[in-house]
């Protein structure tokens, strides 16, 4: 009589005489003796060699990468977080260098008032641009010096010694301050190499004319024109602007002057305001 071997299949079907099966193996293995136990140990072992080593080159493999990527990813955090410290450490500084240059104009500004009017009593009082008319027709300023710091209406306003304008509002903190170069604008002047009296007026532009200056007058190119003792407002003999143009019409009584103002308002950052 023939006996088939038992397929995966018919195994599979009959659960328990599987697991019959492969614990008679295991008893007899267990009973064999230890030189033949050794040679089927390494008999069933010589196929898997080639698996177990390429499992654990990958494994090393694959640990080592995690391990680079890891210290990739620490190192780049680090970075980052150097690189955020250095610039605030940059932005830190560029904020002091910029108080100290503020700090150091305001200090210039007043020794150099102190230094050219040395029979003014009264100190002027120091105060910053925080704001700008944006229209066209009106030119002003504003600057952070108001009642509470002894500011008042018609105080004139000036940087660098020369004439920035006159205040024409007052709050507790801010004014408001009229420059030379608004059209409403409308100082009393004197040529000083000439000595003709003018009137310096603004034309909202970075430039002013003056009016009434004579046909006659030599007027030139780079003559200085100052604040006159007409009108009592302004205190004498403070640069206003320089002729930077000048035309004599056929027929006109007077010349067509244009000039540039002495301060350039759009680079400054404070004033003085000084006090009736």
């Amino acid at each position: 009589m023939r006996t088939s071997t038992p397929s995966f299949s018919n195994l599979i079907k009959h659960p328990l005489a599987t697991i019959i099966t492969l614990f008679v193996i295991s008893l007899a293995l267990l009973f064999l003796p230890p030189d033949v136990s050794s040679r089927v140990k390494m008999t069933c072992a010589a196929p898997m060699r080639p698996f177990q080593w390429a499992t654990c080159f990958c494994s090393n493999k694959a640990s080592a990468f995690l391990d680079n990527l890891i210290s990739a990813l620490h190192e780049a955090h680090g970075k980052r977080h150097l690189e955020e410290q250095v610039l605030q450490f940059k932005n830190k500084l560029v904020e002091q260098q910029d108080t100290i240059y503020k700090l150091q104009n305001k200090l210039r500004t007043l020794s150099k008032f102190q230094a050219e009017n040395t029979t003014t009593k009264k100190s002027p009082v120091p105060a910053d641009i925080i704001g700008y008319d944006t229209s066209n027709f009106r030119k002003s300023i504003t600057i952070n010096a108001g009642s509470k710091h002894g500011v008042k209406p018609n105080d004139i306003v000036i940087s660098d010694n020369a004439l920035v304008g006159r205040i024409t509002t007052v709050s507790g903190r801010n004014s408001v301050v009229q420059l030379i170069t608004d059209p409403a604008t409308h100082i009393p002047g004197r040529v000083v190499q000439t000595r003709e009296q003018v009137i310096v007026e603004g034309n909202a532009t970075a430039f002013c004319k003056l009016k009434y200056a004579p046909r006659w007058a030599k007027l030139k190119k780079g003559d200085d024109i100052v604040t006159s003792d007409i009108g009592g407002l302004y205190p004498p003999s403070l640069p206003i602007a320089t002729v930077v143009e000048h035309e004599t019409k056929s027929g006109a009584l007077f010349q067509s002057v244009k000039v540039l103002p002495r301060v350039n308002i759009s680079k400054i950052e404070s004033v003085l305001v000084i006090t009736h």
